[in-house]
């Protein structure tokens, strides 16, 4: 038995092994300890409304089978206005067994997330109705299971605009809500007498497990643990508490445990335990040390109920002077998160999380906003793994409906997303607020009151950009905490939108031009080094200026581009493209950290970049980002500057201001930087001049988490254009072609133009450790012949299988009869090629066939997937 990462017991392995597990009840002849199913695959999917299909007989074989994390639609590259997401109806219908040993059981249905009002039926019986979409959908099936027989399970889904969950309708949104059930779903059995689930138990400061720490010094901490426990037999029950402090390696540190307590049929009893620790290992962002806390039940000298908790011992205060953690104070530099993957929308699995929190924290950042609404909890395990903290927020966006239903739908959000996530050592803010919304007086002060209800003591800190909250949030084009000196204040968004519209206030879609597009943060991967220079510099501007106020930390919008419901463009402010590709501005914020600075536990090494591609067309004047003390230049092994970092009016108040260095002329060949801390020197990178085209490389974005190890997974594979040196060469700009061998599928657009030298396809898998390799195939085309190139590998890395490339050049299909590539092909307009693997076409490639790119509007790719189509 093993306990997951995230806070509730859980078994890993395949589904189908526990539906088998359930039917025979095997299980429970070796453990009374409750069954969390991962109950993620064989749900049947059709994007349409159909009557009846709540019914246990309603026959939906010929609906889609799919595994959960699922979207209801595979949108386009880009969005928007002309090209929008889809929206409508969606239904989702599983069908599963239960052993008759689950009798006396209780049985409970969780949803992680499902867009948007869902609508749930058990074996044609009504479950619930839900809305909010980002936050748990819990029922307790107990009543409508047959145990021993089939179970049906019926979803139907509904993410068109609401009034009452808001935010704007999509025509007028700035980020996209998708659709489908786009987390995981489980099953839960448990004993009659049981640790409830938060969500379910709907208790204020109570239900499941609830864990704080009223005293944390370096020498001692008290963990007090309240335990929520529900009797629903029809007898008294009468138990103990025992609850055991776990460390990192999973060894008992100390337990404790309650006196008998006799609990009456139907009764529910609230039990608070301390526990002492001395010299605990403390969490921070340093150091995101994680204990366990395990919570058993036991009754007659047996465990009738157990859940584990995941905690980090620390302490944090805010005030208007700034932010400690564990006595220690802190600037929390960090960034805004939509939590978006291109083509999937939400439907992103928890090894996907992980990557990106992954990113976030090694691009220098400590702090992250979640923008604007509840994200996964597999993003928040992955932050207390990281020791990224989070300002944790409700939906809401530019958006207050007079309603009632709309307040109260708000409030009961407000308390679910603390109950889901209050056990997160990550989280130190609550945006129990709606993003820059007007919201009246009456529902600021209810809101702020309901997180301290579900929240007591003093380590819970509300924020919001209206005052009446404990912290004061302030986007930097509103002020960004200039002059706030009577309140803790923190910049919530800057190096974005002062940039591209300055007072254009919130009327975003009627803006879209206001500034000319060179001065933009907005700027795609591909729009070159100029205006990635740009962007980086408006960030580093935008950060400096912070740095001089009140602030104690700030977020800069945004971490990844996105989609939106308004425009028919990418935003691109984002530090990384929507396929996770660094930006120059990336290296601006990574070298903000001191070298040997710790990231979860591990000293950063001393960072060193040139933001230049060394080219005819590339700036003169080169940019270098180091947190060295000093870099020195070579041009082609001569020294151009040994130099000290820059001192001008956008660096200030920088931890490490990059250098700029000034060579005469441009010269093709080899810029090398050379960084020195004390004297010595402790890094280097070179930049080369890009030479002609000669081949493909294939990566994979792993980030941490190997592809498909456990579950469902998503990855990105980087194909790079590259010269003869293995130079990446970022004006190759060309239509490259995808194709895969085994059990896994290409998602998005295929092919897809290569963007500043590397195109992107997303890889995805509903089964653990797929055998598998992706092929690449493109054709460059010179004057009167083509060269074609061709690339592939396997995400775990073992050996592909050897393929062959046969072309044609009449416009015809090429097969294994067709001739094989030896070289260049003349004077072939018609061209098409193909990779065989064992003689089967594996990927194609035609001359005539165009691609779309993050740089084309919504329309236009629209346009372009319905040709191909």
């Amino acid at each position: 038995m093993e306990f997951g990462r995230t806070n509730r017991l859980s078994i890993h392995a395949k589904p189908g092994v526990f539906l088998a597990m359930l039917l025979l009840g095997a299980w429970w002849a070796t453990a009374a300890e409750p069954l969390a199913v991962p109950f993620d695959s064989q749900w049947r999917f059709v994007r349409a409304e159909m009557p009846q299909a709540q019914t246990p007989e309603f026959d939906d074989r010929a609906w889609e089978t799919v595994t959960l994390p699922h979207t209801a639609h595979t949108e386009p590259l880009v969005t928007g206005q002309g090209a929008r997401q889809w929206q409508g109806i969606c239904w989702y219908r599983k069908m599963f067994d239960l052993a008759a040993e689950a009798r006396d059981k209780e049985i409970i249905l969780r949803f992680d997330g499902a867009m948007n009002a869902a609508e749930v039926w058990v074996n044609g019986q009504s479950a619930g109705k839900f809305m909010g979409g980002y936050l748990p959908y819990v029922m307790d099936i107990s009543k409508f299971a047959r145990l021993g027989e089939k179970n049906v399970i019926s979803v139907r889904l509904d993410n068109r605009d609401n009034p009452v969950t808001g935010p704007k309708p999509l025509a007028d949104l700035d980020f996209n809500l998708y659709g489908g059930l786009y987390r995981d779903a489980h099953l839960v059995i448990k004993d009659k007498l049981y640790i409830t689930d938060p969500t379910l138990a709907d208790k204020i400061a109570s239900g499941g497990v609830f864990v704080t720490f009223p005293v944390v010094t370096k020498t001692q901490a008290v963990i007090s643990v309240k335990t929520h426990v529900q009797n629903q037999d029809a007898i008294p029950r009468t138990f103990v508490v025992k609850t055991i402090l776990l460390n990192a390696k999973g060894k008992r540190v100390s337990s404790v445990e309650s006196a008998a307590v006799e609990l009456a049929a139907g009764a529910e009893r609230e039990i608070t335990q301390e526990i002492s620790v001395a010299n605990p290992e403390l969490w921070s962002p340093q150091s995101p040390y994680l204990y366990q806390v395990r919570s058993e039940l036991v009754a007659k000298g047996e465990v009738t109920d157990a859940e584990q908790t995941r905690i980090g011992i620390r302490r944090i205060r805010i005030t208007r002077d700034g932010f400690w953690i564990n006595d220690e104070k802190m600037f929390l530099r960090g960034c805004n998160r939509h939590q978006e993957y291109p083509y999937l929308g939400n439907a992103v699995p928890d090894d996907a999380q992980y990557r990106d929190a992954l990113k976030i924290k090694e691009a220098g950042f400590d702090y992250v906003r979640l923008s604007h609404y509840p994200q996964s909890p597999a993003f928040l395990d992955a932050c207390d793994e990281l020791g990224l903290v989070v300002m944790d927020s409700i939906l809401g966006w530019q958006y207050f409906n007079p309603d009632p239903a709309f307040a109260g739908q708000k409030f009961q959000e407000c308390r679910q997303l603390i109950r889901r996530d209050r056990n997160h050592p990550s989280v130190i803010l609550w945006e129990v607020s709606l993003n820059e919304s007007d919201m009246p007086q009456s529902f600021i002060e209810r809101a702020n009151a309901i997180a301290h209800e579900e929240y007591p003591g003093d380590q819970c800190y509300t924020a919001s950009w209206e005052k009446g909250y404990d912290v004061f949030i302030q986007a930097r084009q509103h002020g960004g905490c200039r002059g706030i000196t009577n309140r803790p204040c923190l910049v919530s968004e800057y190096g974005d939108w002062e940039y591209y519209a300055q007072s254009a206030g919130f009327a975003q879609d009627q803006w879209q031009d206001l500034q000319p597009a060179a001065r933009s943060s907005r700027q795609l991967r591909g729009d070159g080094e100029v205006r990635l220079l740009q962007q980086a510099l408006n960030f580093q501007e935008a950060h400096n200026d912070d740095l001089k106020t009140s602030a104690f930390a700030d977020g800069v919008w945004v971490m990844f581009d996105y989609n939106r419901g308004y425009a028919p463009d990418l935003e691109s402010s984002g530090v990384m493209d929507i396929f996770r590709l660094p930006k120059f501005s990336y290296w601006f914020f990574r070298s903000q950290r001191d070298a040997g600075e710790l990231i979860a536990g591990h000293p950063l090494r001393p960072v060193i970049y040139i933001a230049n591609y060394w080219t005819a067309d590339s700036p003169l004047e080169v940019r270098v980002y180091s947190n060295c003390e000093e870099v020195a230049l070579y041009l082609n092994g001569k020294l151009v500057e040994r130099r000290r970092p820059d001192t001008s009016r956008v660096s200030t108040h920088l931890k490490h201001a990059p250098f700029t260095f000034k060579p005469d002329r441009f010269q093709p060949g080899t810029l090398q930087a050379v960084g020195y801390i004390g004297g010595r020197e402790v890094t280097r990178f070179e930049r080369r001049t890009p030479g002609e085209l000669s081949g493909l490389t294939l990566e994979f974005d792993l980030s941490g988490r190997p592809f498909a190890g456990g579950d469902k997974d998503m990855t990105f594979c980087y194909t790079s254009l590259k010269d003869k040196t293995g130079t990446l060469v970022p004006a190759a700009r060309m239509p490259v072609f995808f194709g895969t061998t085994g059990p896994v599928q290409l998602v998005g657009d295929n092919p897809i133009m290569s963007e500043a030298g590397t195109a992107t396809v997303l890889v995805a898998s509903d089964i653990p450790k797929p055998r598998c390799a992706i092929y690449a195939i493109c054709l460059m085309n010179e004057k009167n012949r083509t060269r074609i190139l061709s690339a592939a590998a396997s995400p775990d890395g073992t050996k592909v299988p050897d393929y062959k490339i046969h072309y044609t050049t009449d416009g015809t299909e090429p097969s294994a009869r067709s001739p094989v590539y030896s070289g260049p092909v003349r004077n072939a307009p018609q061209l098409r090629a193909a990779i065989l693997v064992n003689e089967e076409v594996v990927a194609r490639a035609d001359s005539r066939t165009s691609a779309p790119a993050t740089s084309d509007s919504a329309v236009a790719i629209a346009k372009a997937n319905a040709q191909r189509e």
